[in-house]
């Protein structure tokens, strides 16, 4: 395991208080979530193409994204563009929109004004949503049927956490999206810490900060 990470992971306190990690390393963090994330797109892709789901109603809603050059032309379903574009940039955009709503709300208490320096550790706090994401992810290409007969809950919350519940989930499902929010919560506990030290408050007020982001972050249970 990578040093910076093993700090991270088992003495956060430390590692937030001696790192000084750029925005550019930090954004490599949400950049590999939504990298992982693309592995929801084969069943979601699916489902949209299954019986339960007619196709004029729903791939037919949006224009088709098209890229012609000299001899050839691509042409993608506009949903389908949409979905990929969602699941690249989403956790880098809710990267900025939590350390804009973390900023926003330790403000009162802030003895600290960097926004930078907020966003650069914030984004350390969504490492455990990377264990969440592989164990649903794996679960997920592993019993999703190539032609679904049944309406399922496949997505992504926010900020980027799989989810995947059949219309029938088993113990297995329960056990994989249960180990997700978890994981959640622990990125929660690493943004307290984060906040605590970018901010110059307590990490009794930073709790405060990231406790509703964080439950509502939770979505789908």
């Amino acid at each position: 395991m990578d040093g910076r990470l093993q700090r991270l992971l088992a003495d956060p306190a430390r590692f937030f208080e001696t790192a000084s990690p750029s925005l550019s390393r930090s954004a490599s963090v949400p950049a590999a979530i939504g990298v992982l994330c693309l592995g929801v797109f084969p069943p979601v892709q699916s489902l949209l193409r299954s019986p339960m789901i007619p196709d004029e109603e729903v791939l037919g809603a949006f224009p088709p994204i098209r890229y012609a050059t000299a001899g050839w032309e691509v042409s993608l379903p506009g949903l389908f563009g949409i979905i990929l574009a969602t699941l690249i940039v989403g956790p880098a955009f809710f990267w900025l929109v939590y350390t804009a709503i973390f900023h926003v709300l330790s403000w009162p208490v802030a003895s600290e004004r960097g926004f930078g320096r907020t966003a650069a550790l914030v984004a350390w706090g969504f490492v455990p949503l990377l264990f969440g994401n592989v164990v649903v992810l794996a679960l997920l290409l592993v019993a999703f049927p190539a032609t679904p007969t049944e309406l399922w809950s496949v997505g992504v919350t926010l900020p980027a956490r799989i989810y995947a519940l059949p219309p029938d989930p088993g113990l297995a499902f329960v056990v994989a999206n249960g180990f997700s929010i978890l994981c959640t919560l622990w990125s929660g506990y690493l943004w307290a810490h984060a906040v605590a030290v970018a901010r110059g408050v307590t990490f009794r007020q930073a709790i405060v900060v990231v406790a509703v982001p964080v439950v509502l972050s939770l979505g789908p249970i």
